[in-house]
């Protein structure tokens, strides 16, 4: 599939960075420090206090309900062991079940863990995560040295009892969510903070964000599924983001399992060329599918299909979305936001200022 590289001399390129300009402007606005706060989703998602030492065997899983953050960044527990030495720690998050889809992937750390407590970050860089659902943990451990020469056990900080924020300690990792054996763990759990456009897409297991300039996120793409294979099969497409291996104009999608894709598509910014951003879409399949590709800015979207028991053939849209010239008028822009000028002479799709009127930029 061809890649088109923008000219940064051209007026469209330099529409085409409009977002990240936008960003800069406004939060440099000393009257909308309120609103440049809204944009910035809170790092600390959900935790419980710790106990000041572990005493849960790692075997016991964990879950978190209602988690109301759309990423997983870092997760810090506490370890304690009888015998002093290195040890590897390896946590695996999953969706709604201790064997459904796992978040990003299993994270390991060696570390030093003594007799009083340790405290241990794992990162899961922000895989994403739909607001609302229940998260499992399971851990796994090995010491690889002793200070005495003699291994022990390891155990983690399941905190001081009851916490009431829907963090639940379970006997064993048995799915869904096995027996609950105490209400609450010590635990901390971050998101990432996202730095963007209130407009911009948010990305979740169902929603690919794909970017224009690095960071937008202003491509939103889902997908669904329906076959009659098998006795009848349905459903939301599984989104696989790629951007920490890179990838920021593309992602993945899988219907039945995470090591199984179905579809790959990628947006590439076609402006030089005939004034659209053009999707591409590969599947390797013959189920039904329905993918829908929205603008996050400006009211534009495609959508492409495949039917039921049809090869799926590949789709090369180099007219998909006609959004590479500033809006107009606020008709063009997407609920929320504003046809407003810029000091650059060029018109941008903005968030309103208190009042519901164009914010006043220096």
């Amino acid at each position: 599939m061809p890649s088109k590289h923008t000219n940064s001399n051209t007026p469209r390129a330099a529409v085409g960075r409009l977002a990240s300009a936008i960003l800069a402007l406004l939060a440099s606005l000393g009257g909308n420090a309120a609103l440049a706060q809204d944009w910035f989703g809170p790092p600390l998602v959900v935790s419980c206090p710790f106990f000041g030492k572990g005493y849960v065997d790692l075997s016991h899983g964990f879950y978190v309900t209602r988690y109301q953050g759309n990423n997983l960044s870092k997760v810090t527990l506490g370890y304690s062991t009888t015998t002093p030495g290195v040890f590897s720690i390896s946590l695996t998050a999953r969706r709604n079940s201790y064997d459904g889809p796992m978040i990003g992937a299993t994270q390991t750390a060696t570390v030093d863990v003594g007799s009083d407590e340790s405290l241990v970050t794992f990162d899961f860089g922000g895989a994403p995560v739909t607001s609302g659902d229940t998260i499992t943990f399971t851990q796994t451990w090995g010491q690889l040295s002793a200070t005495n020469n003699t291994f022990g056990y390891l155990f983690y900080d399941a905190g001081l009892g009851t916490c009431g924020n829907g963090i639940f300690e379970t006997q064993g990792t048995t799915a869904p969510l096995d027996t609950v054996d105490g209400d609450g763990v010590g635990v901390a759990i971050y998101q990432v903070q996202l730095q963007t456009l209130p407009s911009s897409c948010i990305p979740s297991d169902t929603v690919l964000c794909v970017d224009d300039t690095p960071g937008d996120r202003r491509f939103r793409v889902s997908a669904s599924f329906q076959t009659a294979q098998g006795g009848g099969r349905s459903g939301k497409a599984q989104a696989i983001p790629l951007s920490q291996l890179g990838v920021v104009h593309g992602g993945l999608f899988w219907f039945f399992g995470a090591d199984n894709p179905e579809m790959l598509l990628k947006i590439v910014n076609g402006c030089l060329v005939n004034d659209r951003y053009w999707a591409f879409l590969s599947a390797t399949t013959n189920v039904g599918f329905t993918v829908t590709v929205d603008d996050t800015l400006l009211v534009n979207s495609r959508t492409y299909t495949n039917a039921d028991l049809t090869a799926a053939a590949p789709v090369e849209d180099t007219s998909a979305l006609a959004s590479c010239e500033p809006c107009t008028s606020n008709a063009q822009c997407r609920t929320g936001l504003l046809c407003c000028p810029l000091p650059t002479r060029v018109n941008a799709c903005l968030p309103p200022a208190p009042g519901g009127s164009c914010p006043l930029l220096p």
